[in-house]
């Protein structure tokens, strides 16, 4: 029997797009600014050096599958000119970086808030198991609240709290310690083959692949969550009192 719906978070319940996360990182450039422009630092090598830590960011975390906070991250920034922030000018670049994503949010997808409420109706345990990157799970709990979504779930977990970044199993057994169930009563839903699918497949859980507008051969999978949803309903087992 179906007991918890594990959902990841970005494009799956929110979504974004280069332009975006490019004026996040504006936001992020300009406070590294304030500190590294008496130091004669351009803000072309800010940026320059922002984006060899985003792609050392990305890269490291996917061979170790284990988290880097932002603390790390900005310690790299500043590495590459030979200097370590200190403690208040570290704490004010952090909540800086850290919050730039209640100055340029991300959106919505389409129909996942009457998604939740079926879901809820089913007495479902749902729960959201996602990467956090250089938005830490704080900030990203507070952007599911703003847009009245929090309450849907009862455990969320994000990478920088956690430890573990997806496909690692240490993710995944989160939610079967949490929510004290077997493999067999959870099914994951996400849109990232690799960390997603193939993460929750290698863990032995559940999975449905939210293909959006892609073309697979995953099976099974769902364009929209009313597919989504009927998935649910059709293959997997749902006490018919639930209902």
């Amino acid at each position: 029997m179906l007991k918890v719906v594990s959902l990841d978070l970005w494009d799956t319940i929110i979504e974004d797009d280069l332009n975006l996360e490019e004026k996040r990182g504006e936001i992020r450039i300009n406070k590294l600014y304030e500190y590294l422009t008496p130091l004669n630092i351009s803000k072309d090598k800010i940026k320059e050096a922002y984006e060899k830590m985003s792609e050392w960011l990305f890269s490291t975390q996917k061979k170790s599958e284990k988290s880097i906070n932002v603390s790390k991250q900005i310690y790299y920034i500043f590495k590459q000119f030979q200097m370590v922030p200190n403690g208040p000018i570290l704490e004010d670049i952090k909540m800086s970086y850290e919050t730039a994503i209640f100055e340029v949010p991300p959106k919505l997808i389409d129909n996942v808030e009457p998604f939740l409420e079926k879901l809820k109706k089913l007495n479902l345990k749902l729960c959201i198991l996602s990467d956090a990157g250089r938005t830490p799970g704080w900030a990203l709990k507070e952007i599911l609240n703003r847009y009245k979504l929090l309450n849907y779930f009862d455990k969320v977990f994000f990478s920088d709290e956690i430890g573990f970044v997806k496909p690692n199993k240490n993710s995944f057994n989160r939610i079967i310690k949490e929510f004290k169930v077997e493999k067999e009563e959870v099914v994951h839903i996400g849109d990232n083959l690799e960390k997603d699918i193939l993460g929750a497949k290698n863990f032995g859980i559940n999975y449905i692949y939210f293909s959006k507008d892609k073309e697979n051969e995953i099976e099974p999978c769902g364009k929209n969550f009313d597919e989504i949803y009927e998935i649910l309903i059709k293959n997997f087992i749902v006490e018919t009192s639930l209902f």
